[in-house]
């Protein structure tokens, strides 16, 4: 049996809505773990999915994201709370190797305490090892998203083969 064509267009409109709110969620709600200065509890590569929330919701310990105006270079930066000065929050990556210092310390990740205008969101999930996925050979990782894609389709709008009931009086009669 096939499907309509006006029930396989709704599950191609339905697709694209669904990528159009994943891209944005993605965007707007994730932020990829670049560098080495929060080993060991993320490592480069993971995914971390924020939660904006205000100041009074953040307390020390937490895993906040931060940007501009108060990070060096516009960046987007991932470090722990550490302390507290005025209304502004004082971050350090939990590396004390690569980060012996708060970031505010002469201002060379951070150019002043964390303030609600600078901050992004609080980290509250982490998806580890996304970045294998990405470094994977230039277009095997498209090849990989493609297969799947093409799986669902195939799934979705192909034929689907379903036992039909038997009608009455035309049962297969055994040997005689």
């Amino acid at each position: 049996m096939r499907l309509p064509r006006a029930k396989t267009s709704l599950y191609a409109v339905a697709f694209v809505l669904f990528l159009l709110a994943f891209a944005y969620l993605l965007l707007n709600y994730t932020r990829r773990v670049d560098g080495e200065s929060m080993w060991p509890t993320l490592e480069s590569g993971d995914l971390v999915v924020i939660q904006p929330v205000s100041m009074n919701e953040v307390h020390v310990g937490d895993v906040i994201v931060y940007g501009p105006p108060c990070s060096i270079d516009n960046l987007s930066v991932i470090h722990r709370v550490v302390g507290t000065e005025g209304n502004g929050l004082i971050t350090q990556g939990d590396d004390r190797l690569t980060n012996p210092h708060t970031d505010q310390y002469n201002g060379d990740i951070a150019k002043s305490p964390i303030t609600q205008a600078c901050l992004v969101g609080k980290v509250v999930l982490v998806i580890p090892y996304v970045e294998r996925l990405a470094s994977l050979p230039y277009g095997l990782n498209y090849i990989f998203v493609i297969i799947i894609f093409l799986l669902i389709v195939v799934t979705e709008l192909g034929e689907r083969r379903t036992p039909q009931p038997a009608e009455a009086g035309n049962e297969a009669a055994g040997p005689a």
